[in-house]
């Protein structure tokens, strides 16, 4: 059997998957506290007459509104300065290519490779696809152990260094 090719990495999809990524985690903590309200309501024996009471609500839910947007909102922004660590890494990179130093070509790819791969949301979910990520990384790194990018390849970084967060 085949296995299927995933498609390759472009710098448009790595923006829409950090995109992504940064919404799919802001909604996901409101969604988690009303799907875990039930069970905590269950748990504590608190009916729903009792929950809304305007004392109940005063003491117990108007917190909890702020907490969770917080907590929301700071997602968010750790997957966007995930996505602003993969920008940096690959204009190290393009500043390392145009430089002509085979060292630091070579280690500014590899850090570059890591950032992609440990790109990471909330909830520690993989922002980008594994397989992908992989061979865009090791074609990078492979080509700057051969002391130059390809022009497709520093045109793919070069697009990913102008990520902004």
């Amino acid at each position: 059997m085949n296995a299927i090719e995933a498609p390759g990495l472009t710098s448009l999809a790595v923006r829409r998957r950090f995109t992504a990524a940064a919404w799919g985690s802001a909604v996901a903590w409101p969604v988690l506290v009303a799907a875990v309200t039930p069970v905590v309501m269950w748990w504590m024996d608190i009916s729903w007459a009792e929950l809304m009471t305007a004392d109940f609500a005063a003491s117990a839910l108007v917190p909890l509104v702020p907490v969770t947007l917080y907590v929301a909102v700071d997602a968010a922004r750790t997957v966007r300065k995930e996505q602003q660590e993969v920008a940096e890494s690959a204009l190290t990179v393009v500043a390392a290519a145009r430089s002509g130093d085979p060292s630091e070509l070579r280690r500014t790819a590899r850090h570059f490779g890591n950032r992609l791969l440990q790109a990471r949301g909330a909830f520690n979910t993989r922002v980008l696809p594994r397989q992908a990520t992989l061979r865009f990384a090791r074609r990078v790194l492979g080509e700057a152990e051969a002391a130059e990018l390809s022009p497709a390849s520093l045109a793919a970084v070069r697009e990913l260094s102008r990520m902004q967060a």
